[in-house]
């Protein structure tokens, strides 16, 4: 009969056997860490799960990957943000550029 006062899926078998298990490690990506993520306030175990570029210069961060310039419309292996688009004007200074000193 059920009984919704008791553990009828288990969960607290689950719950004791990761508590028994160590933590694995997050994985780290060969390779410098992601800058555009780090840049970005990622946590560590995010941006140093895998790098910006793979050594053929393929963009690899999923993030930045997966964004679409607002100005141009590329994406993927040719994604970027704003401040590094083609059609974007020399005087272009990002919100976030700290002021010269």
């Amino acid at each position: 009969p059920f009984d919704m006062w008791r553990d009828y899926l288990g969960l607290a078998a689950v719950v004791a056997a990761l508590l028994r298990e160590p933590c694995a490690a997050p994985p780290v990506a060969p390779g410098p860490p992601c800058a555009f993520c780090r840049h970005n306030g990622e946590a560590p175990a995010v941006y140093r799960g895998h790098s910006l570029r793979d050594p053929g210069g393929r963009l690899q961060c999923p993030v930045l990957r997966s964004y679409v310039c607002p100005q141009c419309g590329a994406t993927q292996d040719q994604a970027h943000t704003r401040r590094f688009c083609p059609l974007t004007r020399r005087g272009y200074t990002s919100v976030y550029t700290r002021p010269a000193r």
